[in-house]
């Protein structure tokens, strides 16, 4: 599976000027709100993950469908990843985002959650011309996004069971970026069998997962310039997989743990407990045992 993530990623490259032209028509307003919304998405810039893969297996699958019509997919899978990202920064109280600070900081909660509500209606209205097939994916993923996002509220606060960590990340991590995989691969080739449909959506939900366990893993080795806020996980309430691992071989630190403090003695405490375990290895050879997967 690495070599398909590498493959074709310089054509890609060349295609994402576009799906930005996209993202800022549809965040294009004179209400000062909304244009506040776009300026954050360009200066606040991530990845932009999900629509380079909706690019690449597009082109993988033989670019046949329509070009313009898959960049417009692509963009509406940014929109719905970024209004995941400003409600979790509310419901986290994160003060940044991508080294810029975070839309409620600027504003206040209620004005960042309506902007969150915002680009999901964005999402809404920009599918609603493409057939159903399309339509239906993007809905419902967008519900196991938000079925991921619930559940992990229920969990926090507690030490999760493993099968219940894996069905928060399916649901809010890994079923976008499989719904990026599959929906503009069936632009790429509009006769693609069932069968290669479902091989293609399993692909994406392991990225998703391998993501994730090093999404984790940067929380709490990551370096500040990433754009990513630090110890936010465990701040928040929420034990990642690193965390569950480290409270069943250090069943003395689950009280620390459940704490949710993060001064800097925690801190220490926690990553020379993840490196003495050999945790951190661990969690990098299960993200790439899943990239590896035939």
């Amino acid at each position: 599976m690495t070599r398909i993530m590498v493959k074709g990623f310089e054509q890609v490259l060349a295609e994402m000027a576009r799906v930005e032209a996209h993202l800022a028509q549809a965040l294009g307003s004179p209400i000062p709100f909304i244009d506040q919304l776009g300026r954050f998405l360009h200066e606040a810039k991530g990845k932009r993950l999900r629509p380079a893969l909706a690019v690449l297996f597009y082109k993988l699958m033989g670019a046949r469908g329509q070009r313009d019509a898959l960049l417009r997919l692509a963009a509406v899978l940014e929109l719905i990843h970024l209004a995941t990202l400003v409600h979790d920064d509310v419901i986290d109280q994160a003060q940044t985002r991508r080294n810029q600070p975070a839309l409620h900081v600027n504003s206040s909660n209620q004005v960042a959650v309506l902007e969150g509500d915002y680009l999901f209606v964005q999402v809404f209205q920009n599918i609603n011309d493409y057939d159903k097939p399309d339509r239906s994916l993007i809905i419902e993923t967008v519900e196991r996004v938000l079925e991921g996002e619930l559940l992990q509220e229920s969990l926090r606060g507690q030490l999760p069971s493993e099968a219940q960590y894996d069905e928060v990340v399916s649901g809010k991590t890994a079923s976008l970026i499989a719904c990026a995989c599959l929906v503009d691969a069936r632009w790429g080739d509009p006769d693609l069998p069932e069968d290669r449909q479902q091989q293609v959506y399993e692909a994406g939900l392991l990225m998703g997962r391998a993501f994730q366990l090093v999404d984790d893993l940067l929380d709490v080795f990551g370096d500040e310039t990433l754009g990513k806020p630090r110890w936010s996980d465990l701040r928040g309430g929420w034990l990642t997989l690193p965390m569950i691992r480290l409270a069943k071989r250090r069943s003395d630190l689950l009280p620390v743990l459940l704490e949710m403090k993060t001064d800097e003695s925690v801190k220490t405490t926690l990553q020379n407990a993840l490196d003495d375990l050999k945790l951190r290895e661990a969690m990098i050879e299960r993200a790439h045992t899943l990239l590896e997967r035939p």
